[in-house]
C-alpha cells in the first residue's frame, strides 16, 4: 500500500510538476504570489519524482542505492536541521527567497518529513537485501 502511495505521488511528480510546485506555494507560503521560481525548479521536481521511482522500482541494483543513499542523506538534514534546509531549498528553487514567508507549520513539517524520508529509505534499501 505504501509503494503504491509513493508510486502515485512521484508519477504525479513526473508528469504535473508545476501545478505539484504552485499548490504546494499556495498551501506553505504566506505570500505565494511574491515566489518567484528560478528557471530550473520545475525540471528538478520532475527529476525528483524519477528519483523517488528508481527508489522504488529497487530493481535497478547499484543506482537505486545511490538514489536510496541521497534521499536518506536530505532527509536526515532536513530532520536535524530543518531552517536551514528549507532556507538552501528555497534559494535553490526561488530567485527570491528573502521575500518568501513560510506559514508557522512548515518547518515542524519539514521535520517530520525528513524524519519519514529518512526511515522510508532505510525500509526500502534494507527490502532489497531480502530480495
Amino acid at each position: 500500500m505504501l509503494r503504491t502511495l509513493l508510486a502515485v505521488i512521484a508519477l504525479l511528480m513526473v508528469s504535473i510538476p508545476r501545478r505539484i510546485v504552485k499548490t504546494a506555494e499556495t498551501v506553505a507560503f504566506e505570500n505565494p504570489e511574491d515566489a518567484i521560481l528560478r528557471g530550473w525548479t520545475i525540471p528538478m521536481a520532475r527529476l525528483e519524482g524519477i528519483g523517488y521511482l528508481l527508489l522504488l522500482v529497487r530493481r535497478t541494483g547499484f543506482l537505486s542505492g545511490v538514489v536510496g543513499v541521497v534521499f536518506g542523506l536530505l532527509g536526515s538534514a532536513a530532520a536535524v536541521v530543518p531552517r536551514q534546509y528549507l532556507d538552501f531549498g528555497l534559494s535553490l528553487a526561488y530567485k527570491n527567497p528573502d521575500d518568501i514567508t513560510v506559514k508557522s507549520w512548515v518547518i515542524p513539517m519539514t521535520r517530520i518529513l525528513g524524519i519519514s524520508a529518512f526511515v522510508l529509505t532505510v525500509v526500502l534499501l534494507r527490502g532489497e537485501d531480502d530480495d
